[in-house]
């Protein structure tokens, strides 16, 4: 009797160690050594779409609520022995579908009990650091084990269980059926789902070796980096010299891939004009790097922000809807409501919009349309007269002299004579009593009532100290303020 335990201990101790001849990853349990666990990678033949609907779709399997720092994902995954059909989207897939490659792996434990393998089945479990399995279908999975222990005349079994699950994984436990359905998948698994496919594309693709299209040496992927708009591949050292040189110099427009035909479509022989127009707009395209693509290569931050920037006072020089702020020391680009939301293929149509307040109403914008607003300083202002915004209400300044009443004529000469404008914002004040150092009520800057000239916060009385300025001692002109009445000095 114990010449046959003997002989079951080094039956077990035998197998184990064939295994991990087969399968290094495996890790045998320092505590028992007739215990090991190994992780059965799932890498589908074919990338499966799988989509990812809303936690509230009636669909979705309740009591899966993992969070999405877990690092599993998925819904469903089945064996090949007559497990029954995954679920699938509906007809009118959702618009968050994507394909993987890799999903996260199931660990398998293994533990062959005394008696094994002739009297007593090995004990298999599958777990996964998330449930993207459900759990009937890991219990057919189990019992998979036990059959073909049992179909092979109770023999050892561990390889040939390893093997039924790697070969599963690789078809992904038939899901979906011909590789054409969508598999369901909650959403609150999405980001592990995805970080896990990303990060194991990653890893494959730097144990790679790429020949870089610039200077044509062989590189492992680890010092390579894949466009993500076409997928060719340069070493990151010729990236890099060639994206510094483009942005230093200014020229963003080449911030691209550098294959020489890359982005040139193959025109079509009998294809329609539909798809003529559709061809020409897919070649207008901005192919020019992302910017956090930039910061993957890597490109210095410094050099990045420089690009955003160029990038946007290229595509505001050539948008014609464009306008700018009218403040002189300003100049900021502003973009009217109507026309933000307009595609760059339609603002190339239109005509450069300087508009003339003085012209026929029918050649102007309607006054709903005329608000634009400064991405740099924020003044509101009207696209036609260039004046801050005045409200949908009321009519441009100037207008034709013939059409101004006498009210608003008298109006118009009065804020002239008796105001004085703030050089920042050209808000028009008028003193009431005092002295000339005026504060914007507006944007608090501080100037001469007289001449409108900026003042020194910190000393703005040197302004009328200076013999050199009209100002000069003139501090306390108007002292009982502007208007009719007061009597102003040349």
């Amino acid at each position: 009797m114990a010449d046959e335990f003997e002989t079951q201990e080094d039956e077990r101790a035998s197998e184990l160690s064939s295994i991990s001849a087969i399968y290094p990853e495996i890790v045998i349990d320092p505590s028992d050594p007739y215990s090991a666990s190994i992780d059965i990678r799932v890498e589908p033949l074919k990338p499966l779409a799988i989509s990812f609907p809303p936690l509230a779709d009636p669909g979705t399997e309740s009591g899966i609520l993992t969070p999405p720092t877990s690092v599993g994902s998925g819904d469903a995954a089945l064996a090949k022995q007559d497990l029954p059909a995954a679920p699938t989207a509906p007809a009118s897939l959702p618009q968050d579908a994507h394909r993987l490659s890799h999903l996260p792996p199931l660990t398998l434990k293994i533990r062959l009990p005394d008696g094994y393998p002739t009297q007593q089945p090995p004990v298999f479990d599958l777990q996964m650091a998330s449930p993207w399995l459900p759990e009937k279908n890991v219990a057919k999975l189990r019992d998979a084990g036990h059959s073909i222990w049992e179909e092979m005349g109770r023999d050892q079994v561990v390889f040939s269980y390893i093997d039924f699950l790697r070969e599963a994984a690789e078809q992904a436990f038939d899901l979906p059926e011909a590789w054409e359905e969508t598999v369901i998948v909650p959403q609150n698994l999405k980001i592990a789902l995805l970080d896990f496919d990303r990060q194991a594309k990653r890893a494959e693709f730097e144990r790679k070796t790429f020949e870089c299209g610039v200077c044509l040496d062989s590189k492992r992927g680890a010092v390579c980096h894949r466009l993500l708009l076409c997928s060719h591949v340069f070493c990151i050292e010729c990236l890099q010299d060639f994206f510094n040189t483009c942005i230093t110099e200014g020229d963003v427009a080449n911030v691209k891939c550098m294959a020489p035909n890359c982005g040139n479509e193959t025109i079509v022989i009998g294809e329609t004009e539909n798809e003529k127009r559709r061809r020409r707009r897919r070649r207008k395209k901005d192919r020019t790097l992302d910017p956090s693509e930039l910061l993957q290569i890597p490109i210095s931050q410094e050099q990045v922000q420089r690009y955003i920037n160029l990038k946007r006072k290229n595509r505001l020089e050539s948008d014609r809807t464009t306008v700018y702020c009218p403040r002189q020391w300003c100049q900021g680009p502003a973009r009217s409501k109507k026309n933000s939301q307009e595609s760059e293929s339609e603002s190339e149509a239109e005509e450069p919009q300087n508009y003339d307040p003085n012209s026929n109403e029918d050649n102007l914008p309607p006054r709903n349309e005329r608000l634009a607003i400064c991405e740099d300083c924020s003044l509101a202002f009207c696209k036609v007269c260039k004046a801050s915004w005045h409200g949908e209400y009321f009519s441009c300044f100037p207008r034709k002299r013939d059409e101004l009443t006498k009210e608003e004529l008298a109006s118009e000469a009065y804020v002239k004579s008796f105001t004085s404008q703030c050089p920042t914002c050209e808000a028009r004040t008028q003193k009431t009593m005092g002295c000339n150092h005026m504060i914007c009520f507006k944007c608090n800057t501080h100037f001469c009532y007289l001449c409108s000239a900026w003042l020194d916060k910190d000393n703005p009385y040197s302004h009328f100290n200076s013999k050199e300025l009209p100002c000069y001692q003139r501090l306390w002109e108007l002292e009982e303020g502007d208007g009719l009445d007061v009597q102003r000095e040349a």
